[in-house]
């Protein structure tokens, strides 16, 4: 993943640089976002449709030169309703977009925008 949010990047200062311990990480899920989710996490950036529904991460690589690359496939449900088009995939922990105590791990933004139409799968594929 590209970009740390400020809430990791602030669980990483606060234990490297003021001996705090880091905070648990819950579950974590590969989210959709129409836009670029900011490393603040803003709302109303992540897709929302009766298809969509985060999808759990499953495991990543040991780190390279500060790079991991999750090592199964994710697929989310089938678009219905409506076309989307995404711009950037993101690492959160919580289920739902619905959870106010999610967080936004990381984000990376597409090379291009992405149009999902009626029936495409996303995948999230291996590195």
């Amino acid at each position: 993943m590209a970009g740390f949010s400020t809430s990791l990047a602030n669980a990483i200062i606060n234990t490297t640089l003021r001996g705090q311990a880091f905070p648990t990480i819950r579950t974590t899920y590969f989210a959709l976002f129409t836009s670029d989710p900011t490393d603040a996490f803003s709302a109303g950036t992540e897709v929302s449709a009766a298809w969509y529904v985060r999808q759990p991460a499953g495991a990543f690589s040991a780190p390279s030169n500060g790079t991991s690359f999750n090592t199964t496939q994710v697929k989310f449900a089938p678009v219905t309703g409506a076309n989307v088009t995404i711009t950037h995939l993101g690492v959160v922990e919580g289920s739902s977009a619905t959870d106010v105590t999610s967080t936004l791990l990381y984000s990376y933004a597409l090379t291009e925008p992405k149009t999902l139409t009626i029936n495409d799968v996303y995948v999230v594929d291996t590195a």
